[in-house]
């Protein structure tokens, strides 16, 4: 017992010098839209996108961020059949014109210092789940779909600072998901509030 609260209070000294660096929270709303599914196309921007970070200055101009958010967007949900192309073929009662995306990104931004304040490029990947409910004939009418699997995202931004630790973000994102063949890909743009500390 000695040895463990030993370990856990050096591992709390060791971890001190991340509380001192630079944390930051962003909440972000806004809208997204599906730029590719197997349901064909794209579709119309939807409200519906929120998300929350935190984000830990790693260097100087580096930050490590966690993003959590959701989006509504068109799905689709694939059948195990696939076409003379080696792509999956899903039925249309199995698109839902409003379902939700929800994921959990680990990204790496970069940013350049900019007159009103800053500018950012970020990349990652992490973990994504959609849901919709089907109308198909082969499924109970207003059954509900969910599958998950890991995607991508990367994207822009910008900062404008109203004080020291408060400030209006910006930002645009581009998500590839490994749902199916060929990959669904969604677009996201979303605006709101920065607090640093």
């Amino acid at each position: 017992m000695k040895k463990t609260l030993l370990l856990l209070g050096f591992s709390l000294v060791a971890a001190l010098p991340v509380f001192a660096q630079h944390n930051e929270v962003d909440l972000l709303i806004g809208g997204a839209k599906a730029m590719k599914t197997l349901a064909g196309g794209k579709s119309d921007f939807q409200h519906g996108f929120e998300e929350i970070s935190y984000g830990v200055s790693m260097e100087q101009d580096t930050i490590f961020k966690i993003k959590l958010g959701r989006m509504t967007a068109k799905t689709a949900f694939a059948s195990s059949a696939k076409d003379d192309k080696g792509n999956n073929i899903v039925a249309p009662g199995d698109v839902d014109p409003k379902g939700q995306i929800e994921y959990a990104d680990a990204v790496i931004e970069y940013r350049f210092s900019e007159p009103f304040g800053s500018t950012g490029l970020f990349a990652g990947g992490g973990l994504y789940r959609q849901s919709g409910t089907s109308t198909s004939a082969a499924r109970a009418s207003g059954t509900r779909l969910e599958e998950s699997d890991y995607g991508f995202v990367g994207g822009v931004n910008g900062l404008f600072p109203l004080t020291r630790n408060v400030g209006i973000s910006v930002e645009a994102a581009y998500h590839w998901v490994h749902f199916y063949n060929p990959k669904p890909r969604y677009a996201s743009v979303g605006a709101g509030v920065r607090f640093a500390f």
